[in-house]
């Protein structure tokens, strides 16, 4: 849920904030109010049965994981695309139908 960069100012501080916002209550908060679960899986205990289910970080979701090979997305094809923008290509061109 953040980054610090290396030797900026406060650093100790920024760590403090960081972990702040990787409590689990807090992360929960974080989670209801964005969408987004973050890395912290000890937040489903303080949200709502319905929501838990949904979240990638829902151990029970964890096989269906589908993690980004970002070597294979940039890499270029014969027609000079990446497989990134095929993807996208076809994805739009499937929606559109």
């Amino acid at each position: 849920m953040g980054v610090i960069p290396k030797g900026g100012p406060n650093t100790g501080n920024a760590q403090k904030l960081i972990a702040f916002l990787n409590r689990a209550q807090i992360a929960a908060a974080f989670t209801q109010t964005t969408g987004y679960p973050g890395p912290n899986s000890n937040q489903l205990k303080y949200l709502p049965p319905d929501l838990a289910p949904l979240l990638s970080i829902n151990p029970v979701n964890a096989s269906k994981f589908i993690i980004d090979d970002f070597t294979w997305l940039q890499t270029k094809r014969p027609d000079g695309k990446s497989n990134e923008d095929h993807i996208q290509e076809r994805w739009l061109a499937w929606r559109a139908a």
